[in-house]
């Protein structure tokens, strides 16, 4: 797929996008609304990144890398707002604000994953998977056919963003899964934030 270079980009507070995951976004601010038929009446696709500091009155400033994403269903409401799901296509840097009225847009590069192959990252992908497995059954509201889905994915990267969007709850975690581009420490790096999802599981299922 051939990326654009000058996207929109939504500056959120608690939003991570990863690639291969859906994010549901509800859009009521008019600059959003803006962006929102703008980017229909062309690539359907923006950015979606983090806040850095989420607070005060001016316009939150965002993390160098998010996640661009593809609208893939969109529904306008009768009072102007929109309901939409955004799919994430892959991470991306953020190079140059170029504008900030009506929205903000930026020009931006793709980041491709590294060292994603080899018996170490093997290795690391068969713990992932034990352990995702295993936390599982302690995410309340997780799937029952989770852990079937998971162990269908062959590939570690793929593995890695839908383990990460999935079972990750914390958001500066999350943050620094989306910028690290290499497979394998990115791997290193899911094993004990999904450890951490386990304990709080059980402790919140009284275990």
């Amino acid at each position: 797929m051939r990326w654009p270079q000058i996207v929109p980009v939504m500056t959120l507070p608690n939003a991570i996008l990863f690639p291969q995951s859906l994010l549901p976004l509800y859009i009521f601010e008019p600059k959003y609304q803006a962006m929102l038929r703008d980017a229909l009446d062309g690539d359907r696709m923006f950015v979606i990144a983090l806040a850095r500091c989420p607070c005060g009155n001016s316009p939150l400033a965002p993390h160098d890398v998010g996640g661009l994403g593809l609208i893939r269903a969109c529904t306008d409401n009768p009072d102007g707002t929109s309901n939409l799901i955004l799919q994430g296509l892959t991470r991306v840097r953020i190079l140059e604000i170029s504008s900030e009225n009506p929205y903000r847009q930026a020009r931006i590069e793709p980041i491709r994953s590294v060292n994603s192959s080899g018996i170490d990252v093997e290795a690391l992908m068969l713990r992932v998977l034990e352990i995702a497995v295993a936390a599982a059954s302690s995410i309340p509201g997780m799937p029952p056919q989770i852990s079937e889905f998971l162990g269908k994915l062959d590939d570690p990267d793929t593995l890695c963003d839908v383990v990460s969007s999935t079972m990750v709850s914390d958001i500066q975690s999350r943050q620094r899964l989306l910028e690290t581009a290499d497979v394998r420490k990115r791997l290193n790096e899911l094993i004990p934030c999904l450890t951490r999802a386990s304990s709080r599981g059980g402790e919140k299922n009284g275990a």
